[in-house]
């Protein structure tokens, strides 16, 4: 484990998933992400003191358990605060809120896992778009659509930008990224577009100066399953025959919890498709059946 200088006072910590350290006044620093867990946590705190630095705050980009599982140790040692998003900051205090929303209901015992469920800790509220440390601003970035409330932060010339963008290595690997909101996940990339930094990180990225080539895979990636989508809707599609038709088609052959990962990133494009007027659904003797409306969309996806 190694900390990355990139400016006078921002650095990284590169690991499964990249921690943000940035400078503030004295030996304080705020760091971005957490890591998944204790383990990890204590790791980054070890790092820290060998330079002789201690976080004030942590900045979550957003809730899921490799972004936040490390808060909790990192609170208990040092007393810093947590700053997240609305939604966020209440999914990290209540981690169990991950596997509900996945599984629908109280969640089985394999969805109740340190990938999924964090453990928790107390986060307080970004509301503006700009947060002042000593002398040092930082701005606030909205990106959601991978997960519903997910912040990028921008200090000193460097993007943090969480879970917004993935890698091209990472899209093959895993063949179907989760995202929950696809339609809100474009318009943070298109957003993107226009953010200017020296270096961007992401949450499974290491720093980049430029990020249209992902910016290109990644747009590319939520059309086209879109456009899966609605070439299975050509007809009435109960749902369960639409997630075998869909999986399928990505080669996915999970089971367990990863299976819900799926399911949830199917259900986020069924219901972006529904909000763009292309798609509907109705309940036929107990089924859950989805069916394209053969009409244009309000924009094109």
């Amino acid at each position: 484990m190694e900390l990355q200088g990139l400016t006078g006072r921002v650095r990284v910590i590169p690991g499964p998933v990249n921690i943000g350290v940035i400078m503030l006044g004295g030996d304080r620093v705020a760091l971005v992400d957490s890591g998944l867990d204790r383990r990890m946590a204590r790791r980054v705190l070890e790092l820290l003191s060998a330079y002789r630095l201690e976080p004030a705050v942590i900045l979550n980009t957003h809730a899921h358990a490799d972004h936040c599982g490390g808060n909790a140790y990192i609170q208990e040692a040092t007393g810093c605060r947590i700053l997240a998003s609305p939604s966020e900051a209440a999914a990290i205090a209540n981690p169990l809120m991950q596997a509900i929303a996945l599984y629908g209901g109280a969640p089985p015992d394999e969805l109740i896992n340190s990938l999924i469920v964090a453990e928790p800790s107390k986060a307080e509220v970004i509301e503006s778009d700009t947060l002042e440390f000593d002398d040092l601003a930082i701005r606030v970035l909205r990106l959601g659509g991978h997960s519903i409330g997910q912040l990028g932060f921008v200090a000193d010339g460097v993007a943090f930008l969480g879970d917004a963008l993935f890698p091209l290595h990472t899209i093959q690997k895993h063949r179907l990224l989760f995202i929950y909101d696809p339609l809100e996940h474009l318009n943070t990339l298109e957003h993107l577009q226009s953010v200017t930094a020296s270096s961007f990180v992401g949450g499974h990225f290491q720093p980049e100066s430029r990020i249209d080539i992902l910016l290109a895979e990644n747009i590319r990636h939520v059309r086209d399953a879109f456009a899966l989508v609605k070439s299975l809707l050509s007809g009435p599609q109960p749902y369960d025959r639409l997630a075998k038709q869909f999986f399928g088609s990505f080669k996915l052959q999970k089971s367990g919890w990863e299976h819900f990962l799926h399911r949830a990133t199917l259900s986020g494009l069924l219901s972006a498709l529904k909000r763009n007027g292309e798609a509907d659904y109705r309940i036929m003797d107990n089924l859950l059946v989805w069916y394209g409306t053969g009409k244009p969309g309000k924009r094109e996806l």
